[in-house]
């Protein structure tokens, strides 16, 4: 009886005594960075990055060596992006513990961001003028779209196709140019403000030109070669 009652007391202590000792101890979760949490603020800082457009982001993080051992940080983590006008595509965020024994680590992320952009409606013919029934708005990822696009707030009026596209096709700056108003070997009006007045005559363009280009045009009347800006559909304007 009173050995088994002396094993007893001592499995009893020795209990005791570990759970004193565990304790005492600082825990693992206290003296190391979680890098769950530190996957998850990542992923909370690119969701709420401020990305022009109606969708939210897809993004895809590299892996946290599961071997780091950083030391938990007391004040909040600094979290942004490495290269300042890299925030899309692939780049990577860097994250650092501003306080105490300061560390900071680079990860890579690939992140695509959407928006609404402009896709011919139908086949479009080359030199087709653009308008609102030749396009339609589609979800595209606009990270993938190196050549440039057209949203909301583009203005198509005075372009035109470049060459013929399919049903689909998103516009880009490369396949559509300015529309020509004024071509080379047309008769064009020349427009003269002079002292309040507006005098008209007629001249022969020597160049094609869009809206806004300068054009040197030959005057018929007098021969003469003036140079003007374009101002509308075979229309050039003269400032003296």
């Amino acid at each position: 009886m009173i050995l088994t009652h002396l094993m007893s007391f001592s499995r009893s202590s020795a209990v005791t005594a570990c759970l004193i000792l565990m304790i005492s101890l600082p825990s693992q979760a206290t003296e190391f960075y979680s890098l769950a949490s530190i996957r998850m603020q990542i992923e909370s800082f690119i969701m709420n990055y401020p990305y022009s457009g109606p969708y939210p982001p897809r993004f895809q993080l590299g892996k946290l060596d599961s071997r780091l051992r950083l030391k938990a940080c007391t004040e909040p983590l600094s979290i942004e992006f490495a290269r300042r006008n890299m925030v899309s595509g692939n780049t990577a965020v860097l994250v650092r513990c501003p306080q105490g024994s300061a560390w900071k680590i680079h990860l890579p992320v690939t992140i695509d961001v959407f928006g609404d952009v402009l896709v011919a409606a139908k086949p479009l013919l080359k030199g087709q003028f653009i308008d609102t029934t030749a396009v339609r708005f589609q979800k595209k990822t606009i990270t993938r779209l190196k050549s440039g696009y057209y949203s909301r707030d583009s203005n198509l009026e005075q372009l035109e196709s470049r060459r013929t596209l399919a049903q689909g096709t998103v516009l880009t700056p490369a396949n559509l140019s300015p529309r020509l108003l004024v071509h080379s070997g047309q008769q064009v009006t020349l427009v003269l403000d002079y002292n309040g007045l507006q005098i008209r005559s007629s001249g022969e363009a020597l160049r094609s030109a869009s809206l806004g280009e300068v054009v040197r045009v030959r005057n018929s009347q007098s021969l003469k070669i003036v140079e003007g800006v374009v101002s509308g559909e075979a229309q050039v304007r003269v400032n003296l």
